[in-house]
Protein backbone atom coordinates (compact mmCIF):
# COMPACT_ATOMS: atom_id res chain seq x y z
CA UNK A 1 0.00 0.00 0.00
CA UNK A 2 2.94 2.36 0.51
CA UNK A 3 4.49 1.80 -2.60
CA UNK A 4 0.94 2.83 -4.09
CA UNK A 5 0.82 5.77 -2.16
CA UNK A 6 4.05 7.40 -2.53
CA UNK A 7 2.78 6.54 -6.97
CA UNK A 8 5.53 3.82 -7.26
CA UNK A 9 3.89 0.77 -6.83
CA UNK A 10 6.59 -0.83 -8.91
CA UNK A 11 9.10 -1.01 -6.27
CA UNK A 12 6.64 -3.61 -5.04
CA UNK A 13 8.13 -6.12 -7.38
CA UNK A 14 9.62 -9.21 -6.34
CA UNK A 15 13.38 -8.46 -7.40
CA UNK A 16 13.96 -12.22 -8.48
CA UNK A 17 11.74 -11.66 -11.44
CA UNK A 18 14.67 -9.83 -12.56
CA UNK A 19 13.13 -7.20 -14.32
CA UNK A 20 11.94 -9.14 -16.76
CA UNK A 21 8.09 -8.27 -16.44
CA UNK A 22 5.58 -5.75 -18.56
CA UNK A 23 5.20 -2.90 -15.81
CA UNK A 24 1.90 -2.15 -17.24
CA UNK A 25 0.82 -5.89 -16.02
CA UNK A 26 2.38 -5.74 -12.69
CA UNK A 27 0.15 -2.56 -11.87
CA UNK A 28 -2.90 -3.67 -12.94
CA UNK A 29 -2.33 -6.57 -10.81
CA UNK A 30 -0.63 -4.64 -7.86
CA UNK A 31 -3.73 -2.19 -7.88
CA UNK A 32 -6.33 -5.07 -8.55
CA UNK A 33 -4.80 -7.21 -5.11
CA UNK A 34 -5.03 -3.82 -3.11
CA UNK A 35 -9.08 -3.55 -4.55
CA UNK A 36 -9.51 -7.22 -4.05
CA UNK A 37 -8.00 -6.72 -0.47
CA UNK A 38 -10.02 -3.73 0.43
CA UNK A 39 -11.28 -3.50 4.38
CA UNK A 40 -14.65 -2.26 3.52
CA UNK A 41 -15.87 -6.09 1.65
CA UNK A 42 -18.69 -3.82 -0.37
CA UNK A 43 -15.87 -2.12 -2.32
CA UNK A 44 -14.59 -5.40 -3.64
CA UNK A 45 -15.11 -6.65 -7.11
CA UNK A 46 -16.75 -10.02 -8.16
CA UNK A 47 -14.64 -12.31 -9.58
CA UNK A 48 -16.57 -11.47 -12.66
CA UNK A 49 -15.72 -7.82 -12.41
CA UNK A 50 -11.90 -9.05 -11.74
CA UNK A 51 -12.10 -11.06 -14.77
CA UNK A 52 -13.12 -7.95 -16.63
CA UNK A 53 -10.27 -5.90 -15.06
CA UNK A 54 -7.85 -8.66 -16.04
CA UNK A 55 -8.83 -8.65 -19.58
CA UNK A 56 -9.19 -4.35 -19.60
CA UNK A 57 -12.60 -4.74 -20.96
CA UNK A 58 -13.07 -1.67 -17.77
CA UNK A 59 -10.83 0.29 -16.23
CA UNK A 60 -9.76 -0.30 -12.74
CA UNK A 61 -11.68 2.55 -10.15
CA UNK A 62 -9.40 4.66 -8.58
CA UNK A 63 -7.79 3.85 -5.00
CA UNK A 64 -7.04 6.74 -2.87
CA UNK A 65 -4.62 7.67 -0.36
CA UNK A 66 -6.30 6.58 2.30
CA UNK A 67 -7.30 3.00 0.30
CA UNK A 68 -10.58 3.81 -0.44
CA UNK A 69 -12.39 3.42 -3.70
CA UNK A 70 -12.85 6.90 -5.17
CA UNK A 71 -16.84 7.44 -4.57
CA UNK A 72 -17.66 7.80 -8.63
CA UNK A 73 -15.76 4.98 -9.51
CA UNK A 74 -17.73 2.73 -7.19
CA UNK A 75 -20.69 3.86 -8.16
CA UNK A 76 -20.02 3.07 -11.56
CA UNK A 77 -18.71 0.05 -10.70
CA UNK A 78 -21.71 -1.32 -8.56
CA UNK A 79 -23.58 0.06 -11.13
CA UNK A 80 -21.85 -2.15 -13.67
CA UNK A 81 -22.30 -4.85 -11.38
CA UNK A 82 -25.85 -4.77 -11.28
CA UNK A 83 -26.47 -4.63 -14.67
CA UNK A 84 -24.52 -7.73 -15.33
CA UNK A 85 -26.74 -9.52 -12.05
CA UNK A 86 -29.68 -8.39 -14.04
CA UNK A 87 -28.78 -9.81 -17.46
CA UNK A 88 -27.65 -12.90 -16.53
CA UNK A 89 -30.23 -13.45 -13.94
CA UNK A 90 -28.42 -13.49 -10.71
CA UNK A 91 -29.88 -12.40 -7.73
CA UNK A 92 -28.10 -11.43 -4.56
CA UNK A 93 -29.60 -10.41 -1.46
CA UNK A 94 -27.67 -9.90 1.98
CA UNK A 95 -29.69 -9.51 5.55
CA UNK A 96 -27.59 -9.63 8.83
CA UNK A 97 -24.18 -10.25 7.56
CA UNK A 98 -25.16 -13.63 6.01
CA UNK A 99 -25.81 -13.49 2.06
CA UNK A 100 -27.55 -15.73 -0.41
CA UNK A 101 -26.56 -16.36 -4.29
CA UNK A 102 -27.82 -18.26 -7.22
CA UNK A 103 -25.23 -21.64 -6.77
CA UNK A 104 -26.12 -22.52 -10.95
CA UNK A 105 -24.39 -18.96 -11.39
CA UNK A 106 -22.26 -18.26 -8.52
CA UNK A 107 -21.61 -14.51 -7.47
Amino acid sequence: MECHQMGRIGEAVDPKLNSIYVIDEVELVLELGLLCSHHQPEARPTMRQVTRYLNRDDPLPAIDDWGSVNSQSFSEMNSRMLLEAISSNTITSASGGISTTSIDTGR
